[in-house]
């Protein structure tokens, strides 16, 4: 409440933090539509998937920053990074499913602790 009513006070609603948050959600939006222009769109072709992974978790962390954003949209983004992790690393070829399956693991345990953190 305390930091709504800051944000009133100075009477646009807007600070640092979410400015830099709004900055972060537009690169990620612009880094998947780039990556959608150079290779053809496929979960299962890790050249998309880099650069779909490489615009979902900035604009997760961009939604994380900023103040209006509602907790579920927060959460959502979260898990739609990590969501997009894994494609990227199921996407990745040569690699055993024992090992991919393992890299899931810090994906869901981070999604799993920040939906805790931001689910309010």
């Amino acid at each position: 409440m305390n930091e709504e009513k800051e944000r009133t006070e100075r009477g646009n609603g807007m600070d640092g933090l979410s400015i830099g948050g709004f900055c972060l959600v537009a690169c990620g939006i612009l880094t998947v539509a780039w990556g959608a222009t150079k290779v053809p769109v496929s979960l299962m072709s890790p050249d998309f998937m880099s650069f779909a992974t490489g615009g979902i978790v900035p604009l997760a962390a961009g939604l994380c920053m900023v103040g209006m954003v509602p907790p579920a949209l927060r959460v959502a983004g979260i898990w739609l990074a990590a969501l997009t992790t894994m494609a990227y690393v199921y996407s990745l070829p040569g690699m055993d499913l024992m090992v991919k399956f393992i890299g899931f693991v810090p994906a869901v345990a981070l999604g799993v602790w920040l939906t805790l953190r931001f689910w309010k």
